[in-house]
């Protein structure tokens, strides 16, 4: 997900999976041939007096408590003319109160919020705007004052100028999701042509530019009245704390606050479609797409259910119907994907497919036709059927995993309970998909989806305040409570018989598995020429073994309720799954055929290859992509092992054969010089017997070391531009290299980058760009770790007519964090607290654990690293950080990349005298004049 969950949930490109109901991402669970209990998640709920839906869940694996708002108000709740206001509130929301003066986030990071592990932010939807952070237990009174005083008092606090800076904010939000990617206006003309003007959810989350500008000052405030009220509230809190205490403590915060009016809700509303509606769009997109969408009944339908269960039946795994016809089989499409979005008024269900250069869009179009009239008329077979409830029950199950954040168990009580009036819908959630037949796909399918009442893109390629009787004194917040200690999961490490490392974590609380192989097999290993060998080798492991087919491996693994996934890093290459311990036995045993036998059959690899090449040129359209691309060459040198791109580039890619990825597997992929990691619901003893089963015989020693060469970093003193024509933004970034991990003065470094970009919301280059000028939707810092070097990159969007009034500001903040304006003491505590009180929302989630692992594994790094980084932090001085911050933020060093339209912004960036400006093209070499 992007670093704010509200890009993906407010922009067009992602309302299919944004809503906060019914979307797969977000719902998940699953029937089973033989169904298991559901995990259960026990919980309170009582309501205040004022009309707030308390819900508690009590969750003690973490030192860690979440709060989850949903306001039960979206983008349906507008009016024509005025729309946007939901998701132009919610970012309002986050500019402080009339007590939390400032931005939000200071505060709640202070707390201990981690915004870079999704542990704080806001999200809107057609249907609901959400609002939740974790922090460390001791700190629930003090989130409470912060959140209740943002609905006490924000109405209050608002201001024109808050107002005018979030608009902007929103407005190239706008930019960098919808109108600066390509076929980023596709759920935007979808949408509006599927429903009626008069409809709620034919108008986008985000709105459009009118509407924003438009929006007043008293507009924003109505809205905030009449829908910012506790009766139209649901408070989750999740996680390890008292209960009489939390209880006590809500009353306290919320429970003074008066209720508003009550509120009228949207009935059902699903729209007809009479004939097909086509239309048309010539974009600057590298290959053509067709996108179908369906009006449909909408969330806890009768038909719900059943179309999320057919949406896997349709495109999920390469034996999927779509997925088999276009993109396995006849190689029409790089890809084919089937979703259902259930709102709550109305849902949708979509299907599109990018056809591969030189296919037939109207052949693809006739096949998709022709599978969804198939599965219409026949109905799935009962081996597709049982596989796709037992890939949604591993969905549900994964998102049980976390406490709170985006789709855990806070959000999913707080859904239930916004949306049918009942939080403890799990079992019944897991009933209904559970209980799909056949004759059900087939009913729904035959009376919902046809040519005729469908919408149809075809993507082609150009050439006033609160009332004031409060009782509560909010000015004085409650002090922070004090830190629970925190220890990092134990890793107990053992040695298989043939020398390939195994790490346990062990831990129990739900049946589920999380297993990660990684093996020094990276694209530095990838010979002169060949960029991408790595990623493409291990794309190409599941699609065949000695024993299975691909379609086989497909199949199993989705009848287990796994995927495999994976691919190549810069110095590992790492596959995996996670599945419920059920079936954690033949899941390892498949997934270790896939390691130690891959045979590589040609068909294959030509039709993995050639969808490597489609997704390529894909990327050379999206300006992010391109910068993220570049950026490394121009660092460490374009043919050097930490700059060559790992997805390759087209003319190396075009060179690699199957013969080639035989031969890099046989040479890099070797027990001596791989590690296994099984964290989950498994003790010690079972995971070193499985381990030893399925991996134990593989032999072949270890792999040969990989020499990294001296870098060739290009001449800083230039700048240099990728013209992306009509891009509506511009990527600025800055690169330098900065200390390796577990080098002395590393931990103080990180520190200074938390201060300067990398520590949340609340850094110097974010609070200047986004909130104080308004050009970006953000911009930030980040590390790259490798085990010879470090990349440290600060980039971000910004608006193409700010590009100049930018990169003085990027060129401005490194120089003062090189000495002109030395790090504070008081941002040195923020940024200490925030990066020690977030520590362990890093551990939430098996797989994150297994992560974090594997990469100490990567970087040569001793497992004592998880524990022993963050107990440096809090013992880093002033002065330790101020000297690595003057050693390492190096202005005259920084390589500074543009990509965007050229002759928009190169005139301005030559009038700052920066150095001759050196236009590259999108593979990153020079452009001749």
């Amino acid at each position: 997900m992007n670093r704010f969950a509200r890009v993906f949930t407010a922009a067009a490109a992602a309302v299919l999976l944004s809503a906060g109901v019914a979307s797969a991402q977000q719902k998940k669970a699953a029937p089973t041939p033989a169904p298991a209990a559901v995990p259960k998640v026990t919980f309170e709920k009582y309501e205040l007096s004022n009309g707030i839906d308390v819900i508690l869940h009590v969750d003690r694996k973490l030192p860690i408590v979440h709060v989850n708002q949903w306001y039960h108000v979206g983008s349906k709740n507008e009016k024509a003319g005025r729309t946007g206001f939901a998701h132009l509130f919610e970012h309002v929301m986050f500019q402080g109160s009339a007590n939390a003066v400032g931005e939000y986030f200071t505060f709640v990071e202070r707390a201990g919020a981690n915004l870079r592990e999704g542990g704080v932010n806001g999200t809107t939807s057609f249907d609901r705007t959400n609002y939740f952070a974790t922090v460390p237990s001791g700190n629930l009174e003090y989130l409470l004052w912060v959140e209740s005083d943002r609905l006490a008092t924000l109405g209050d606090a608002l201001t024109q100028e808050k107002l005018d800076g979030q608009r902007e904010v929103v407005r190239n939000e706008r930019r960098q999701s919808l109108e600066n990617v390509p076929y980023g206006r596709a759920w935007k003309l979808m949408f509006e042509n599927l429903h009626p003007s008069n409809h709620p959810y034919s108008w986008m989350i985000i709105g459009s530019h009118e509407d924003l500008q438009a929006a007043t000052l008293d507009d924003v405030k109505d809205f905030f009245r009449t829908y910012y009220t506790p009766n139209n509230l649901t408070l989750v809190i999740a996680g390890d704390f008292d209960v009489d205490q939390a209880k006590s403590l809500v009353e306290k915060y919320f429970g003074t606050i008066p209720p508003g009016q009550p509120l009228d809700r949207p009935s059902r509303y699903v729209p007809t479609v009479e004939s097909e509606k086509v239309i048309t769009i010539s974009d600057r997109v590298p290959q053509a797409r067709t996108y179908f969408a369906w009006p449909t009944a909408g969330y806890w339908s009768d038909e719900d259910a059943v179309l999320e269960i057919a949406s896997y039946i349709l495109s999920n795994g390469i034996s999927s119907r779509l997925q088999k016809a276009l993109v396995y089989d006849k190689q029409l499409a790089t890809d084919a994907v089937a979703t259902s979005f259930a709102g709550e008024i109305s849902g949708m269900f979509g299907v599109w497919a990018t056809a591969r250069p030189g296919s037939d869009m109207k052949e693809i179009e006739a096949s998709i036709e022709r599978e969804i009239a198939r599965l219409a008329k026949e109905g799935p077979t009962q081996a597709e059927l049982d596989r796709a409830k037992t890939k949604w029950e591993y969905g549900f199950v994964t998102g049980l995993e976390a406490i709170g954040g985006w789709g855990g168990k806070a959000d999913l009580l707080a859904q239930y309970n916004t949306f049918t009036g009942e939080p403890g819908r799990f079992d019944a959630d897991v009933a209904r998909h559970r209980a799909v037949t056949a004759k059900d796909i087939r009913d729904v399918l035959s009376r919902r989806i046809d040519t005729k009442n469908r919408v149809t893109l075809r993507f082609q390629p150009e050439t006033a305040g609160r009332p004031a009787q409060i009782a509560l004194d909010r000015a004085t917040p409650p002090s922070l409570g004090e830190d629970r200690p925190f220890e990092t999961p134990t890793v107990v490490e053992e040695t298989l018989s043939n020398g390939m490392k195994l790490y346990v974590v062990e831990r129990q609380d739900l049946p589920k598995v999380a297993v990660r192989v990684a093996s020094r097999a990276g694209a530095i290993a990838d010979p002169a020429g060949k960029a991408g060998l790595a990623q493409l080798t291990a794309r190409n492991m599941p699609m065949g073994t000695k024993g299975r087919t691909a379609e086989q491996i497909s199949d199993q693994m989705g009848d287990l309720g796994a995927t495999i996934s994976g691919g190549a890093a810069r110095e590992i290459s790492v596959g995996g799954f996670e599945v419920l311990k059920r079936n954690l036995e033949p899941a390892l045993t498949l997934f270790a055929d896939v390691i130690r036998n891959p045979t590589f059959p040609a068909a294959e690899f030509d039709r993995e290859k050639k969808r490597t090449l489609d997704q390529i040129a894909q990327a050379s359209n999206n300006p992010g992509a391109i910068a993220t691309r570049v950026r490394p060459m121009l660092l460490f040198g374009a043919d050097h092992p930490y700059g060559r791109p790992v997805v390759g580039l087209p003319g190396s890619v075009e060179g690699i054969t199957r013969d080639d990825v035989a031969a890099f597997h046989s040479t890099y992929w070797k027990p001596g010089s791989s590690s296994i990691y099984i964290v989950g619901d498994v003790t010690v003893a079972e995971a070193k017997a499985l381990a030893e089963k399925t991996f134990g015989a593989w032999s072949g020693g270890a792999a040969p070391t990989i020499t990294i060469p001296p870098f060739k970093t290009a001449d800083a003193s230039k700048v240099y531009l990728v013209d992306r024509q009509n891009a509506s933004q511009t990527i600025v970034s800055q690169s330098l290299r900065g200390p390796i991990r577990g080098a002395d003065g590393y931990d103080a470094f990180r520190l200074a980058d938390s201060v300067w970009g990398g520590g949340g919301f609340g850094t110097r280059l974010n609070l200047n760009l986004r909130e104080d000028k308004g050009y970006s939707y953000g911009v930030f810092s980040n590390l790259s770790q490798f085990s010879g070097a470090t990349m440290w990159v600060a980039s971000g969007g910004v608006q193409t007519d700010k590009t100049k009034e930018s990169v003085v500001e990027f060129v401005k903040e490194l120089g003062d964090l090189a000495g002109t304006r030395p790090i504070t003491a008081e941002e040195l505590e923020a940024a200490r607290d925030g990066r020690i009180r977030g520590y362990s929302q890093q551990f939430e989630s098996l797989g994150r654990i297994a992560d974090q692992i594997t990469e100490l594994w990567a970087n040569r790094l001793p497992l004592s690293e998880l524990q022993r980084e963050i107990t440096a932090a809090g013992q880093i001085s002033r002065d330790q950080v101020l000297a690595a911050s003057t050693t390492w933020a190096r202005p005259k060093e920084a390589v500074l990349l543009l990509v965007g339209d050229r002759e928009k912004i190169e005139p301005g960036i030559r009038e700052l005298n920066l150095g001759e400006i050196v236009i590259l093209d999108a593979e990153g070499k020079p452009v001749t004049k």
